[in-house]
């Protein structure tokens, strides 16, 4: 179904029996999936432990703490959003690796990544930052632990001195990375994703340093947060002129990412939404809504509505329909956000209705979705001929890791699969991963702008 054929009288469809349109529904949903770390704090998973997923991925907490932030700004149970973040910010402290977070842990903070994606090192100080900020936003910056603090800023400075050394690419004046949004060669390079990622990372992180440095705190032994606020200002002054001069150029296209060789990719992706859904309109400005305009006009499923990744050509290498081509429940709320930012509220409840059209009767939100012939034809072209395979563990994209660990990410591929097929046999539509938190996240995050508070 596509906007135009919606009705706006709702967003909830007669088939969902849970209140989906309350925002403290959500927030139930990220509870039950939030779990006591074995290292410290308490941190979600994707979804159930019992899913392809019960792991914990940066990318997806950062969106989680955004919208226990935004809950907490618009006063929808502030006290439980701030201790979470803070839970969360523990367990990120506990995790960090001489600088660097990667894809995906375990509850007892272990490494479980197969993949690069140096985005997240951007994901883990927005989320410390989001702590600052909760803390600071519910008048208890002042009272909180020094020894946490401290430990915010030792990781702060470890992720920039990484950010600077490793990944800011000095000629190019732009992050050269992987990225968490998609695997393999798509996401690789100088990308759109990463350097909104990391530019509005810093410019949170600087904020929240301010911040613990604005604080009076006469009886407890000082935070010294001088080098990180130079360190993150420096960086952020190397990385702002480059975002603008190669993305945001007067009469051109924004370009979803630049290749090693510098060749502009300018083909329509999901990360076209990344400078509106970061917030980078100073450095963007009208570019931000002329890149989302673009993506969810040419991304919209044109059968189940809702927003794809990419275009789905399978021939292209940089291409992984997992399972089928379809629309991305998250992503998808991303436009609703977007839709509400413009003020555009009709709109944005046409958008909602599409994800709420795909929850189950319990009211969770799946991560994606696929047909049967989309599905069927994904068996036969790059499953059962080892294309897939070649695309989702592409050299270029992989950590050095053990190939056991390879082999198991097949198994739950294989499994998946396998439950697709049987289902399909009664149906003609099949979903993914229900509930998956980072979905129930930006939902939540969307009907907070739908409400007009945050």
């Amino acid at each position: 179904m596509t906007h135009s054929q919606q009705t706006t009288t709702s967003i909830v469809p007669q088939h969902v029996d849970a209140p989906i349109d309350d925002p403290a529904f959500h927030l139930d949903v990220l509870a039950e999936l939030s779990y006591d770390a074995d290292v410290d704090g308490a941190v979600p998973l994707a979804s159930n432990p019992d899913n392809r997923y019960p792991y914990v991925y940066p990318r997806d907490v950062a969106s989680i703490t955004r919208a226990w932030l935004t809950a907490l700004r618009c006063g929808v149970r502030p006290d439980e959003c701030r201790d979470r973040i803070v839970e969360v910010a523990r367990f990120l402290i506990a995790a960090q690796d001489n600088g660097w977070w990667y894809q995906r842990y375990g509850l007892d903070g272990e490494d479980q990544s197969i993949y690069q994606q140096e985005d997240n090192v951007a994901h883990g100080i927005r989320i410390l930052s989001h702590a600052v900020l909760a803390l600071d936003e519910s008048d208890d910056l002042e009272s909180a632990e020094t020894a946490f603090l401290m430990d915010v800023v030792d990781c702060i400075e470890a992720a920039v001195t990484v950010i600077r050394s490793e990944l800011y690419d000095a000629n190019a004046h732009l992050i050269e990375s992987t990225t968490s949004i998609h695997e393999g060669a798509i996401e690789s390079g100088y990308t759109l994703w990463v350097n909104c990622a990391f530019l509005a990372a810093l410019t949170q992180t600087a904020d929240a340093l301010d911040r613990i440095e604005a604080g009076d705190r006469p009886n407890d032994e000082p935070i010294v947060v001088d080098d990180a606020i130079q360190q993150v200002d420096e960086l952020r002054s190397l990385l702002k002129p480059g975002v603008e001069r190669c993305f945001a150029v007067d009469g051109t296209t924004v370009p979803r990412r630049y290749t090693l060789e510098g060749e502009r990719d300018d083909r329509p992706d999901i990360t076209l939404l990344a400078p509106a859904y970061f917030e980078l309109d100073d450095v963007f400005g009208d570019h931000a809504v002329r890149a989302a305009e673009r993506a969810t006009a040419s991304l919209e499923d044109p059968r189940l509505g809702g927003l794809q990744r990419f275009w789905g050509f399978h021939r292209d290498h940089d291409v992984h329909q997992h399972g089928g081509n379809g629309p991305w429940m998250q992503y998808t709320a991303w436009h609703a956000q977007f839709r509400y930012d413009l003020g555009e509220r009709e709109r944005g409840d046409e958008v909602l209705s599409t994800v709420t059209g795909h929850a189950d009767a319990d009211g969770h939100i799946p991560e994606h979705l696929s047909t049967r012939d989309r599905f069927e034809q994904f068996i036969e072209k790059e499953w059962n001929t080892g294309v897939d395979f070649e695309k989702e563990f592409d050299a270029d994209v992989l950590r050095d890791v053990p190939f056991d660990r390879i082999a198991e990410e097949l198994g739950h591929m294989r499994r998946a699969y396998d439950e697709m097929a049987t289902a399909l046999e009664d149906r003609e539509v099949i979903a993914f991963a229900a509930p998956l938190a980072w979905c129930h996240a930006e939902f939540l995050t969307a009907l907070l702008k739908r409400d007009e508070c945050a």
